[in-house]
């Protein structure tokens, strides 16, 4: 842990790439002093002031019982840290620790992580739990991208509060997110278990459980379909030495005998152009994918 700096701005990142990236841009120099607390990566920079950067590891708080048990309905809960709620974040421990250290000596605080609703819950989170309900006085930084003339920009015109707008809506999702998928899931489990007198865990969700309606009304739509055959006609041009493929007027012919015939009366014949039309079309690139257009083109 250094001790070189008395007091300093301590600027909190998603992940540890951004914090890399953040301090390179910020330092006067380029080159930010890389340290190591228990194995948890931060940097000292030099700007208007000084600055220490630490990162998250994205998600570091979730949401948990407030008691322990099975029971249902249940609507108490609170904001842990990760590592309390899932065993395989253990990591997570010595994180919030490291950053928690740095904080003491802080004056000024910065949230730098993402500005979208998943950023701006990590972001909160750690100001107010690790670093001790911080979270009213730190400042914001807001940027796009992480090329050191906007990251520069966004240190210089740094926003004076944090985005609460998106942090309600953020705690709110993942708040009633579990009030769905615990109270759900355990009606479901219960339910199963009154039918078969077997205990079986059953799991469901806010998003869970309509999604696999759509999947099984889908597969429903699937398994009743019944194929009718059809045929499609395409014709092969060759003018003046350049084929081209045709299509015929019609999609599709439903009657095989009448594809036949219509192949019948064109083949081997000749064709007149009788007319022909040119037309210019400006068309636009494509808007980028926000996150929801996104999932649903996949």
């Amino acid at each position: 842990m250094s001790r070189t700096l008395a007091k300093y701005t301590l600027i909190i990142t998603e992940k540890p790439d951004a914090a890399a990236r953040i301090a390179t841009a910020l330092d006067i120099e380029g080159r930010p002093k890389r340290m190591l607390d228990h194995g948890v990566p931060y940097y000292e920079a030099k700007k208007d002031k000084d600055l220490v950067i630490v990162p998250a590891l994205g998600h570091l708080y979730t949401v948990a019982g407030d008691r322990r048990g099975s029971t249902y309905p249940v609507f108490e809960f609170k904001w842990v840290p990760l590592y309390l709620a899932d065993r395989k974040a253990k990591r997570t421990r010595v994180w919030l620790q490291t950053i928690g250290k740095l904080a003491k000596n802080a004056d000024c605080f910065i949230d730098a992580c993402d500005y979208d609703v998943e950023g701006s819950i990590i972001g909160y989170c750690v100001l107010k739990y690790a670093c001790g309900d911080k979270e009213t006085g730190a400042k914001r930084m807001k940027y796009s991208t992480l090329t050191s003339e906007e990251v520069q920009e966004s240190y210089a015109n740094v926003l004076s509060a944090l985005d609460f707008n998106l942090i309600e809506s953020g705690l709110a999702r993942h708040e009633v997110d579990w009030l769905y998928g615990v109270n759900l899931s355990r009606a479901l489990t219960q339910a199963a278990k009154k039918h078969s007198g077997r205990y079986s865990i059953l799991s469901t969700g806010r998003v869970q459980g309509p999604t696999l309606k759509f999947l099984v009304m889908r597969e429903k739509t699937i398994r009743s379909f019944v194929p009718t055959p059809y045929w499609t006609l395409t014709c092969v041009l060759n003018i003046c030495n350049t084929v081209i493929e045709v299509p015929y007027e019609k999609k599709a012919i439903e009657i095989k005998d009448e594809a036949d015939a219509i192949v019948k009366a064109c083949k081997d014949k000749k064709g007149k152009i009788v007319d022909i039309k040119k037309k210019k079309l400006l068309i636009p690139p494509p808007s980028p994918f926000d996150l929801g257009s996104l999932q649903n083109e996949a």
